[in-house]
């Protein structure tokens, strides 16, 4: 393959990664489905359509502030069979379908070749780019220190990749760690094989499933009680919901979404 077609591609799977999930790494709440590829930032041009699709209930081409709730109070409530709080096991279901699809998408993207397997190199694409970004100077490791991570990514991001592939406990990551971390992932999927099936990703992320998202569960769970309520289950959600509605009329129309994304697009592009 060409080299300049394979910076393509990787650029194309860059963005996809950067904008799995509905804008994810610009909330305070919950993140993306977390495994090795997650965390990379937040705006893709497909997020009007999911955004669209999850909230717009009445299909006039908007979201309502009325809708949000009435969708997120929906979700709480059958997750909880109308308890005043979701569990952790509760919130695990939840995000179970959400996971799934995720990591159907992942894939289709990260195969460069089409032919439904990963190879080594495009299973690892993504985590190295991540890699080269948080290591702004070219110094070959990348800190886990609060603040040192690229603009855009959330703390829960990062801690999510130190956590992966710190491999001995030092604060940063090196490269030589990160491609140790990345081939034993790829080694224990695919029982010692050179490439990875849709299953054996599937599988290898759902092993990530449950600490991840206990993960995230305890973050939104700001009173520390062990369960959300309605209002930390849907925070995240909120908060985005009140940044893109800039002119405050409790309306998100499709191209205010759209025009944030391409903002964010823009500004990590020449960051």
């Amino acid at each position: 393959m060409k080299t300049s077609l394979k910076i393509a591609l990787l650029l194309g799977v860059v963005t996809f990664v950067a904008g799995a999930g509905l804008g994810y790494a610009q909330m305070e709440g919950p993140q993306p489905p977390d495994g090795p590829m997650q965390g990379l930032g937040s705006s893709h041009p497909g997020r009007t359509d999911r955004l669209l699709r999850s909230f717009d209930l009445n299909h006039d081409g908007r979201i309502t502030q009325a809708e949000m709730n009435n969708t997120i109070g929906a979700r709480f409530s059958a997750a909880t069979h109308r308890a005043p709080g979701m569990t952790l096991e509760q919130f695990l279901a939840v995000r179970a379908d959400e996971f799934r699809q995720h990591n159907a998408d992942m894939f289709k993207s990260l195969d460069w070749n089409g032919d439904g397997r990963l190879s080594l190199a495009e299973f690892a694409s993504p985590q190295r780019v991540r890699f080269i970004t948080l290591d702004r100077h070219g110094t070959g490791f990348a800190s886990c220190a609060a603040g040192s991570g690229e603009r855009g990514t959330s703390r829960g991001g990062l801690s999510g990749m130190c956590a992966d592939n710190d491999l001995n406990r030092d604060g940063t990551v090196s490269r030589a760690e990160l491609d140790s971390a990345i081939a034993k992932r790829f080694a224990q999927a695919t029982g010692g094989g050179s490439a990875m099936t849709a299953s054996q990703f599937a599988q290898s992320e759902q092993r990530r499933f449950a600490d991840v998202n206990t993960r995230t569960f305890r973050r939104l769970d700001q009173n520390r009680d062990g369960k959300l309520t309605v209002q930390e289950f849907g925070g995240s959600e909120l908060a985005l919901f009140s940044r893109l509605d800039k002119n405050k009329d409790r309306v998100l129309a499709a191209n205010e979404i759209s025009r944030q994304g391409q903002r964010n697009t823009k500004r990590r592009r020449y960051d």
